[in-house]
């Protein structure tokens, strides 16, 4: 049974984790010399990456296949949030900054990228064949995120002094870093918390994909929305994409190692539903196309719910 009180007490926790790590952030990119794009496609998109990353790589440690299921479902299900909800209400709430074009390209190449690894994956089963993609796809990414990196663009702005320094009345990186570090944890545990609070009953299909979004990857879109909200939908956006990009590559690589990520020919539906969404965000802001225009997006998620719902088991 379900507690709004304690629910409702870990959304709490989470907004305001979000709100700290997310000033923490801004304040290490800036002494990095990071862009605008790269703080949100690379530096925030990595670290807040973990959750669905830390569920696989556990997984295969629980025993069973229903843990196997959970860890590969955590990273199918992941861009639910992000490419079908998050990134389109950050369009529509988007008004004045221009956008960095390496949003919309990294919604290119996560089309390009996620659908054909997942059809791969369901009609290639050789453990080679596996690893391979694995690797290929991790390294991918290392070479797209140095691409990120080196993309010019504005520099990430410095900001006031973080929580923790106005506390101790001190400018020090290693207190911006531990506040990074220590509102970070406390985002992954509020996220767990309300995972495990609304599907304490649920099965493993319906908590990997219907489910765990709302707890890997809630965080992402609560960060997106801060920057939104403060008029840095291009930094949101960046995350966003940056997000979705790293998902397809790095996450779904460590996902094949840790799972085997052996999945229903269902899944294939999921992916182009995300594909599908993913293309329409990049012409949108590739076009400068009115904001309304994302608000189709949204409407994809019921198709990803009824998919993820009407999945058949491999056993």
């Amino acid at each position: 049974m379900v507690s709004p009180l304690n629910a409702a007490a870990y959304i709490t926790l989470l907004i305001l984790a979000t709100v700290i790590f997310a000033e923490g952030v801004e304040k290490i990119a800036a002494r990095l010399g990071l862009t605008r794009f790269a703080t949100g496609a690379l530096l925030t998109a990595a670290l807040t990456a973990l959750p669905e990353t830390m569920i696989a790589i556990l997984s295969p440690f629980q025993g069973g296949f229903s843990y196997l299921e959970v860890g590969a479902g955590s990273i199918l299900g992941a861009p639910s949030i992000t490419v079908l909800v998050g990134a389109p209400m950050v369009v529509l709430a988007h008004r004045r900054r221009a956008v960095n074009v390496g949003v919309s390209r990294n919604y290119l190449l996560f089309a390009a990228i996620f659908l054909p690894s997942i059809l791969a994956l369901l009609f290639i089963s050789g453990l080679v064949f596996r690893y391979a993609l694995a690797f290929g796809l991790m390294a991918l990414y290392v070479q797209l995120a140095r691409g990120i990196y080196r993309e010019e663009g504005e520099l990430m702005e410095s900001g006031s002094r973080t929580l923790l320094e106005r506390i101790l009345r001190a400018d020090s990186m290693a207190l911006t870093l531990m506040q990074v570090s220590a509102s970070l944890a406390l985002m992954i545990y509020a996220a767990d918390s309300f995972m495990e609070e609304v599907v304490a009953s649920a099965d493993p299909l319906a908590y990997s994909l219907l489910l765990s979004p709302l707890g890997t990857c809630l965080e992402e879109v609560l960060v997106a929305s801060y920057w939104s909200l403060r008029r840095k939908a291009d930094v949101a956006l960046s995350l966003l994409s940056g997000e979705n990009l790293i998902q397809a590559t790095f996450v779904l690589g460590v996902g094949i190692f840790a799972t085997g990520m052996y999945l229903p020919l269902g899944t294939a539906t999921i992916a182009l539903v995300y594909t599908t969404a993913a293309l329409a965000l990049a012409a949108i802001l590739r076009a400068g196309a009115r904001p309304t225009a994302a608000l189709p997006i949204i409407l994809l998620y019921p198709l990803y719910m009824a998919s993820a719902l009407n999945m058949q088991p491999l056993y």
